[in-house]
């Protein structure tokens, strides 16, 4: 059984990606890993995606976390399946579906889904800077990455900070960039991008002065901060 012990609690360590190619394989190849052991891999084998688990390094099972384990597999399926097979996961049926009712011309300045994720967390800043930037604790900027999944955003960047009274400081090993190729879908790019955000700030220390800046990018390119 993996994880770390708390008292009688038994913590999961997330399980992260990464993207290879290897030459057996026309497309790419997802490797699954827990910290620094292998866990597994996602691949297409032609008609469908497949995902082989391999067992612990000492021969013992890996226990996951169910929630965990569903969400990287299917970013992992998306990654894997080619460019003519893949849903239309673009966010496009959200944005139609938020739309409904709204006057014609209320959204030309500015995305639908950015409206509805800067007016939901503006009064969850920690701190916000006089260019309008703004520094959120871990747990929100969490939230704020589940939503962009939802609303068809990416978080492209994520900076950390320890904020001490008006004063950041920043903290350089905390800051994570996203560079995706721009030859996948949206919806592959935007799942791949928010999954390493989310890993990247789950592994950050628990002090509470740690806060957070978001780049956060559109569908169409467009990018703003939180």
């Amino acid at each position: 059984m993996e994880g770390i012990a708390s008292g009688n609690v038994l913590v999961m360590l997330p399980l992260r990606i990464v993207e290879t190619d290897r030459p057996e394989f026309d497309e790419p190849v997802v490797e699954l890993w827990r910290d620094d052991e292998f866990v597994g891999m996602v691949f297409w084998d032609g008609e469908e995606s497949i995902v082989q688990i391999y067992p612990g390094g000492a021969g013992d099972v890996h226990d996951i976390e169910i929630g965990d384990l569903l969400r990287v597999l299917d970013l992992a399926a998306r990654i894997v399946t080619p460019l003519d097979q893949q849903p239309d996961d673009d966010g496009g049926e959200y944005l139609q579906a938020f739309n409904e009712g709204v006057p014609d011309g209320e959204w030309d300045e500015e995305d639908p889904a950015t409206s509805a994720l800067t007016a939901e967390f503006d009064s969850s800043v920690v701190f916000r800077a006089e260019d309008g930037e703004g520094f959120f604790n871990r747990d929100t900027a969490l939230e704020i990455v589940e939503r962009c999944e939802q609303l068809g955003l990416a978080v492209i960047e994520v900076d950390g900070f320890d904020l001490e009274g008006a004063v950041l400081i920043p903290r350089a090993e905390l800051g994570l960039v996203i560079s995706a190729p721009g030859d996948i879908g949206w919806g592959v790019r935007a799942a791949a991008a928010n999954a390493q955000v989310r890993s990247a700030l789950e592994a950050w220390p628990s002090r509470p002065s740690l806060v957070a800046a978001l780049l956060i990018q559109q569908s169409d390119g467009e990018s703003f901060v939180a």
